[in-house]
Order: C-alpha cells, then structure tokens, then sequence
C-alpha cells in the first residue's frame, strides 16, 4: 500500500533521522517474524555465520537454522552484547563467511537490556570492520523507561549495513500482525522478492487500519499513544520490582529492565526446569532459560517472566491466607523426577509468593 509505505516512510525518517534515508526504503510485511524470516532466506546461504546474543528470542534460531546458517551465540553483558567476545567470534569465523548478526537493542527478549549509543557505535564499527549486516529487531523501541531514548542502529548507519525491523504488534495490537522493514533500497527490493514468494503481501485490510491510525492521530499523536502504553507498562513493571525486592531478594538476581519481561536467575539451583514445570502446576508460567539458548539442553538457571498482562493488585496480595499457603506448602526433592505439592491453594495469592513457596523446597 503506497500511502502506508510513505508514512512509515516519514515517520522513520522523523523518529530516527538515519543518514541518507532518501536511499533507503521501507517493506510493509505480515509482522516482526516475517520480516525476520525472509531477511534470512534472501541473505544467508547455507554455511554463512549469524551472531546472535547468547539468550535470545527463540524464533530467531528457528529463523537462521531453516536458512541453514552456522549460528554463534555471543555472551553478554548488562550493556548487550560484549564488543570484545563478538571480536573474538569474528575471528574464529575466519573462512569469510561472515554474514549477518542479529540484535534487539531495547528491552531485549529475554533479558530487558536497552543498549547505550556507545555500546551501538562499538558493536557497529565491527560490523564495519568486518563486513557483515545487522538485523536489528525492535519491537520494544517504544516501551524504553529512562528519561532519555536509546538511540537506533539505523540512526548510526552510514554504510547502509542495518536492516531495520519494526512491528505494530506492541503499540497497536499484536492482532494486526503488520511490521516493516527499512533498509537500503537494493536490499529492499531483494526482500521484496523473496516477500512475494512466501506470501505475496501483508493483510490489506491490516495494511489500511494502520494507515487510517496513523492519518487520523498524525506521527506525533501516535507517538503520544505508544508513550502513554509505555507509561501504564513502566507503572507494572515497578510493581513488579517492588515486589520481587520484597520476596526474592537473596532468592534471585535481575537487572531493571525495559520492554515486557523481568529476566530472573535463581540462586542456588543449576537448572530450573523442573522449578518451572511445578510453577506452571501451580498456575505460575515462567519461561525456562535454556529457551533461549541455541542448545535448549543445557542447565541454566534463569527464567523469564513477563509483566504485560499482570495487573498491580494481582501482584502483592500479601495476605493471611498467603502466609497460610505458604506454611503448608510441602514438597518432596531427592533424587526424584516429579515433584508434589500439597494442598492446592484456595485464596487469592500473588505469584511472587507461590514462587518463593516453590523455590524454597526445591533447593533443599
């Protein structure tokens, strides 16, 4: 849809003032994944090396193994992505094949980081150095807390080696599975072939909705409504660390995210998938670590719990009959596969205190 293309367009040109953005173009797609998925197929051929961080999204590891690419997980630090491992990988992969890294640079899935511009510029003059692209996926632009915005590598991209993806998915609906590429117009053109391979084009009724919103809000009242969402997401997440200091502290370690999920490691257990499958038993969904991991078959002591859908009074009932649940609640941990609790709960009971309850039987 040409007039959706425009205002995207603008609105990116506006919001991010990427240099020489008359040379680039914009690829109206079916959603994030979409965009993910036929960047793969049309830029790496089988053997090619894709940087990824050493926790990250899983379906981009479903993406780069069906383009058949050799995929390098990167460890990380609370900045992103560490420039001094990323080199090292760079230089093991010295056959040349080294084809594109992907990146969420704010409120990282799972981890919550935003990257600071330093850390963007270090990671891209790499990129540079050793000619590879970029694929940065950046659902969670919109939902960054700090006073000040992180900046984009599509702001820092002077050599036209950043495929932009964005998505409505988190400030309009994840219903309206529309998003967008923005990168290089030659590079555009190529994944608007592979596009028209896969599914000719995103919902035009999607594609009309979106370009009605943003016709009728302006880009400017637009961005005032994704604002306004970060803000009531920013209130749950503070409930949500409130909370877990409250509970957790000495239990678990986690960093102050941005974005949707607050990524917990838990102290004194290797590995928590068998934590996880008794939390779930108990209404609690977390998500395992090792999910997020290349090789999901490694212990790991981490879990990702999301917030969007929570409300803050659901969060802290500390109540009498949390304190009861809490003394009667008995597991059984030796050597064996299952775990049993007793006594299902009958009151209200915030899940920061059923976790705590589960979490202190395990480790004995």
């Amino acid at each position: 849809m040409p007039q959706l293309v425009d205002q995207l367009m603008t609105m990116t040109a506006e919001l991010l003032a990427p240099p020489h953005m008359d040379g680039r173009k914009v690829l109206v797609t079916a959603g994030a994944n979409v965009a993910s998925y036929i960047i793969a197929q049309t830029f790496i051929d089988p053997g090619d090396y894709a940087f990824i961080p050493e926790m990250a999204y899983p379906h981009i590891h479903h993406v780069f193994k069906d383009a058949e690419a050799r995929i390098v997980p990167v460890p990380s630090d609370d900045g992103g992505i560490r420039p001094d491992m990323l080199r090292e990988a760079l230089e093991k992969s010295s056959d040349g094949r080294r084809k594109l890294m992907y990146i969420v640079p704010h409120g990282d899935n799972p981890t919550g980081i935003t990257m600071s511009e330093n850390r963007m510029r270090e990671l891209y003059s790499l990129a540079c150095e050793y000619d590879f692209l970029i694929m940065e996926d950046d659902p969670y632009y919109f939902l960054q807390y700090d006073p000040q915005v992180s900046s984009s590598f599509l702001s820092l991209d002077t050599e036209g080696r950043v495929l932009r993806v964005d998505t409505f998915s988190k400030t309009i609906g994840a219903g309206v599975r529309l998003g967008y590429i923005t990168a290089d117009q030659p590079f555009v053109d190529k994944l608007t072939t592979m596009h028209s391979f896969i599914m000719t084009h995103a919902s035009p009724f999607s594609q009309v909705f979106v370009s009605e919103l943003l016709r009728c809000l302006g880009h400017e009242g637009f961005i005032e409504m994704a604002k306004s969402n970060a803000k009531k997401y920013k209130q749950l997440r503070d409930v949500v660390l409130q909370a877990a200091t409250k509970h957790l502290t000495g239990l678990c370690e986690w960093r102050v995210p941005n974005g949707m999920f607050l990524w917990l490691k838990v102290l004194g257990l290797k590995d928590v998938t068998k934590m996880v499958n008794v939390c779930c038993s108990k209404g609690l969904l977390f998500v395992p670590g090792c999910q997020f991991m290349v090789d999901s078959t490694q212990p790991c002591p981490y879990i990702r719990m999301s917030f969007s859908l929570i409300t803050p009074e659901s969060v802290d009932k500390v109540s009498t009959g949390g304190s009861e649940y809490k003394r009667r609640v008995k597991a059984i941990y030796k050597h064996q596969t299952n775990i049993y609790i007793s006594l299902p709960l009958s009151r209200p009971i915030s899940f920061i205190l059923k976790f705590c309850s589960i979490y202190s039987h395990l480790i004995k």
